[in-house]
């Protein structure tokens, strides 16, 4: 009678660790739902050129690669030139505080502001030359350029259609690799021009 007890006892015993087992092999096993990817930004083709910086530019508006966009504009570390950007004079004066202090940090922080503004609505951009590059000194080019951007944003203060004309001038940093220093922007259409695209982002 003894033995029928222990063996009673063990079988008791041995059930509930078994099944316990058991379940923890088969969560092991269980068929895992499929975790969504982490995929970085494009990466736009190295500005070798003065022409690649442009369709650089282009590029990263349209896939609103703040990353990339952030790349076209001189720095301090690689490039003799500060970045400068001089905006049209009626945007100059309604935005005086915003532009006085204006460098490349805050064309990253005001594309940003736009990214989060459209949401997964796209930005569409055409960037045209009026006239030939214009070529002087070894390393340097002046592209004078007309644009037009839709920028879907909800703001019911400011058009989502951009338009005007601008100077950039680009030069190589130490690495050869182009970039744009300078940027003057012309009104073409009241409050329609970039500078005022970035004077309404800028906050």
């Amino acid at each position: 009678m003894r033995w029928r007890e222990e063996l009673r006892y063990k079988i008791i015993f041995f059930i509930p660790l078994f099944a316990g087992v058991l379940f923890a092999s088969c969560s092991l096993w269980k068929t895992r739902e499929a975790e969504n990817p982490i995929t970085d930004n494009q990466t736009n083709e190295s500005a070798t050129s003065a022409d690649q910086v442009i369709a650089n530019l282009i590029s990263s508006l349209q896939q609103k690669n703040i990353h990339e966009y952030e790349k076209v504009f001189s720095d301090t570390i690689t490039h003799t030139q500060t970045y400068t950007f001089i905006p049209t004079q009626s945007s100059a004066v309604r935005y005086l505080a915003v532009f006085s202090s204006w460098n490349k940090t805050s064309e990253a922080d005001c594309f940003r502001n736009i990214v989060s503004a459209i949401g997964s609505s796209s930005i569409q951009v055409s960037i045209t030359t009026i006239s030939a590059p214009i070529r002087y000194q070894s390393d340097s080019a002046l592209f004078r350029v007309r644009y037009s951007l839709v920028v879907p944003h909800q703001r019911t203060d400011f058009t989502t259609q951009i338009t005007g004309e601008s100077d950039l001038y680009l030069s190589p940093n130490k690495n050869n690799i182009w970039m744009i220093y300078r940027w003057v922007d012309y009104e073409t259409k009241k409050d329609s021009s970039w500078s005022e695209l970035k004077g309404q982002f800028s906050r």
